[in-house]
């Protein structure tokens, strides 16, 4: 009797925990979608207002003399109006499909409450993949930042379920290109002069289509072949309001997801995606990599043409070379066919992805924050060609010396001291407890050991998922709620770098191109340190 009543007592309790979490969940969401109807509203007042603000510049207007054409602000002001029906009807639209996702997502927790919890996981793996489909469909139509974001979190397993991961990797090719007559209205207004005059030759057809800009192949008059990057037409006057609605979906999902830092992430990627608009921002890190890399025998950048390039313009040489996993799955099938010498080509290739990563982050300081596969060439003779660093990362000195410091405390297995250096980089758990962060350490280092711990060769993928499931379990315990920002998109690139070895699944010795890099890096830092102390 004793024992059943402890039971019905324990049900009891179990039972009033799961309506109050259903209660706090229900409001979550009842904020989230409050959030985005907020957001269309105070655009539509804004377009409101612009009548009083059109009467006011009339009257500007009117005392204008009118040889001397309208006054700069009534010009600016005009320009911005005719931008106003487009953005308006983007607002309404993105906001509405957003809004019916977030909505989606509060009726399924109410209706979780009435069904078993296999029908509620069949229900909501549902839901995922329809709320997916209509972002993916929602990225195409819209383009902007919608498609940039959508791109990038294409390739994060770890922060979006695997539906919304298969959906949006579709979007990696599917930028629409831009009408060359547009094409050619932007290049020549933002190098004033006629097409014919800037180039010799110009092709018509895209070579990419991407979602801030598109390149187009072309031949300069002392006959060398380059890239010519021109940004969307009006892609800033979108970008901002696209990142303020797609911010507030980032938290409406951020419930059901991993617990993480997300508005480190968020606040990041923002960052990020801004960044890409500034081309001349683009071309000095291009150009900086372009001359690190000069020497290197198997990694290259493209250099940059500077009189060309502006803030909207990036001209640089063009690279000859497929994007990589093209030749990687052709690689792949040759060695499934029993091609000897197609497994030591993937090797080959993929250490020098690694190589030029490691060499990014620990020697320069700029690193490619976009490792996807339209962003990676290899040509013929297994040369690897790295592009597009609009979505690049700055690395100060003390943040390399802090992650200089928990790569050594990696190489030396010392989990107190990977510890006391993430507490430094500004890593935080629930706990906010040295203990937390050194049980992170710990399952860390079990995550690194990609190596079978029999006969070598890297982890099958059934493995890789119950280490990861392992590990999920331990982040739901105690999870990291603050994220230091220089590792939000080196977290990304490499865990990207590593899908690549798990899917292909070079020799072991594919790692071994970056030891001396890290090595080397390390015997710098020690030095550093050793004359600071001097």
């Amino acid at each position: 009797m004793i024992s059943s009543a402890t039971s019905s007592t324990s049900r009891s309790s179990s039972g009033a925990a799961d309506a109050s979490d259903m209660r706090a969940q229900i409001k979550l969401w009842l904020r989230t979608i409050d959030a985005l109807l907020v957001a269309i509203e105070q655009t539509a007042f804004e377009v409101r207002s612009l009548g009083d603000t059109t009467a006011s510049l009339l009257h500007d207007l009117r005392g204008t003399p009118g040889k001397g054409g309208a006054a700069p602000s009534v010009r600016a002001f005009r320009d911005d109006l005719g931008q106003w029906p487009a953005r308006l009807q983007r607002l309404t639209s993105t906001g509405i499909v957003l809004t019916r996702i977030a909505a989606s997502y509060r009726l399924h927790t109410t209706v979780a409450a009435f069904q078993s919890r296999k029908g509620a996981a069949r229900s909501r793996a549902k839901l995922h993949r329809s709320s997916a489909r209509r972002l993916y469909k929602l990225s195409i139509q819209h383009g902007g930042a919608f498609l940039k974001l959508g791109q990038m979190l294409s390739s994060r397993p770890d922060l979006l379920p695997a539906a919304y991961v298969e959906e949006l990797s579709k979007l990696q090719d599917a930028a629409p290109a831009v009408p060359f007559r547009e094409v050619v209205r932007a290049l020549e207004a933002e190098l004033g002069r006629p097409l014919a005059q800037l180039f010799a030759s110009f092709e018509e057809t895209p070579v990419a289509a991407a979602s801030i800009g598109q390149v187009h192949r072309a031949t300069l008059h002392d006959g060398r072949q380059v890239a010519v990057k021109v940004q969307r037409p009006n892609i800033e006057s979108l970008v901002g309001l696209d990142m303020d609605l797609l911010e507030v979906f980032i938290k409406a999902l951020a419930q059901g997801l991993p617990p993480l830092d997300y508005d480190t992430i968020v606040r990041e990627t923002r960052a990020m995606v801004s960044a890409e608009l500034d081309y001349t921002r683009e071309a000095m890190l291009t150009q900086q990599l372009s001359v690190f890399f000069a020497g290197h025998a198997h990694i290259h950048v493209p250099a940059v043409v500077s009189e060309l390039s502006t803030r909207r313009v990036l001209v640089t040489e063009f690279m000859p070379g497929r994007k990589i996993s093209s030749v990687l799955d052709e690689l792949a099938e040759a060695r499934s066919a029993g091609d000897a010498g197609a497994q030591a080509q993937i090797t080959d290739l993929l250490s020098r992805v690694l190589e030029a990563y490691a060499r990014q982050v620990l020697e320069v300081g700029v690193f490619q924050a976009d490792p996807h596969p339209g962003n990676l060439l290899a040509d013929e003779h297994g040369n690897l060609t790295v592009l597009d660093f609009g979505c690049a990362k700055q690395l100060e000195e003390g943040q390399r010396t802090r992650i200089l410091s928990l790569i050594r405390a990696v190489v030396l297995r010392d989990t107190k001291q990977m510890a006391l250096t993430m507490e430094a980089m500004g890593f935080r758990t629930r706990s906010n407890s040295l203990a937390g962060l050194e049980g992170y350490a710990n399952a860390s280092l079990t995550q690194m050991a990609l190596v079978k711990r029999e006969g070598g060769g890297f982890a099958s993928q059934l493995e890789m998922v119950a280490g990861l499931a392992e590990f999920g379990r331990f982040v739901e315990n105690d999870p990291i709620v603050t994220l230091p920002e220089e590792l939000v998109m080196l977290g990304r690139v490499f865990g990207t770098l590593s899908g690549l070895f798990v899917h292909y699944r070079p020799d072991v010795s594919a790692t071994a191109s970056v030891l001396p890099v890290v090595f080397a890096a390390l015997a710098r830092s020690i030095q550093r340190e050793q004359q600071q102390a001097a």
